[in-house]
């Protein structure tokens, strides 16, 4: 059983000596700067660096270092960039964008006992295949399950239509959703590659022909949205759901009234709250970046960061064991997206629940 007996991670300590107990306190950050997902990299980063950057300016963690790198939203750079960075004597390496990205990490995190931290890769066999892996976001476990809940029991959706992007994501998500789906006595009439070829002429022409009840879109941003793009052409009149990836700033802004009226499962966050830290968070960030405010990426980002933050304060951990302790003890502090609490996998302690989206804007279904 993977970290439930914290004790025994003390035998890691006798062969981790680099870093660990240094002035220099280094975390390493491997984002998607550039890429196809240098949307998610942005809006995760620029969560990261107002956590950073807050700790800087007050001086704690004393002796703290970020050291940022571009995963050019490829799994091999994302490795190679991750591997340096511990070699260089990175405590802990924050990233993992994509379920594909951290896939590819989690080796050199495993290699040099170091501490790795995703905001957002999501696929749910990540965390047990790793002592050294912790998440910020949900497993695609819970969000598939929260979907297929929602369509068949809520929306009464006998016949749904899967649209997928082929990759890791898909393949630790829909396994879960259809067999919820199929535990319901639902039916999943097709299941539909968004790509490479035709690919919105054979999507168009099954939802016309099959009048699916429901379609759920898989898929990273300028997937989802082509496929809305289709599914809004042919007047597909059913229930439309896409996954949280939808959720940044800029894929919902491109959308525009493509968008409207689309389930989303996520994290519920309400940025216009008074509590603590969601308050103060919303206000340094449009500070930091010029009125924008933060979306739920931003968010898994900063509370990426507050969990490294957290761990390296007071006595410098002597080993990699210790870090982990302190990470697997910050059940109690809360953080954007809620407490900073993971199970004996490193998921975070989080279930997404059902939003919609109308005029750019994400709302809890059934909010009055």
């Amino acid at each position: 059983m993977r970290r439930a007996l914290c004790g025994a991670l003390v035998l890691l300590g006798a062969a981790i000596t680099t870093g660990c107990g240094s002035d220099r306190l280094i975390v390493g950050v491997v984002l998607p700067e550039s890429g196809i997902n240098k949307g998610y990299g942005a809006s995760l980063q620029a969560g990261v660096k107002l956590a950073f950057d807050e700790a800087i300016a007050k001086g704690s963690p004393k002796g703290f270092e970020a050291q940022y790198r571009d995963s050019l939203s490829h799994p091999e750079y994302a490795a190679k960039e991750c591997a340096e960075l511990f070699k260089g004597g990175a405590l802990m390496v924050i990233g993992g964008a994509t379920s594909s990205e951290a896939t590819a990490m989690i080796p050199e995190a495993n290699k040099y006992q170091r501490v790795l931290i995703s905001p957002s890769a999501s696929e749910p066999a990540l965390a047990a295949s790793s002592n050294m892996f912790f998440r910020t976001c949900p497993s695609d476990e819970f969000e598939g399950l929260t979907a297929a809940d929602f369509l068949v029991q809520d929306k009464k959706a006998h016949t749904i239509m899967i649209l997928f992007e082929d990759g890791v994501y898909a393949r630790g998500m829909l396994p879960v959703f259809t067999g919820e789906i199929e535990k319901l006595g639902a039916k999943v009439v097709a299941n539909l590659p968004i790509g490479p070829t035709d690919w919105d002429k054979t999507i168009g022409d099954a939802l016309t022909a099959d009048k699916p009840d429901a379609v759920f879109i898989c898929a990273y941003g300028d997937e989802i949205l082509g496929a809305l793009t289709v599914v809004r052409g042919v007047k597909y009149p059913g229930t439309v759901c896409a996954v949280s990836a939808i959720e940044t700033g800029d894929v919902v802004r491109r959308a525009g009234a493509l968008a409207n009226g689309v389930f989303v499962p996520m994290v519920t966050i309400d940025f216009d709250s008074p509590k603590e830290p969601i308050a103060s968070f919303v206000k340094h960030f449009k500070a930091a970046n010029h009125g924008a405010m933060p979306d739920l990426f931003a968010a898994y980002g900063y509370d990426a960061a507050t969990v490294a933050l957290d761990a390296l304060q007071g006595t410098p951990p002597k080993d990699t064991s210790e870090l982990l302790v302190r990470i697997m003890s910050l059940g109690d502090r809360e953080g954007v997206t809620g407490k900073l609490a993971f199970d004996k996998v490193g998921n975070i302690d989080h279930r997404p629940t059902m939003h919609v989206l109308e005029n750019g804007m994400l709302e809890p279904v059934g909010a009055s």
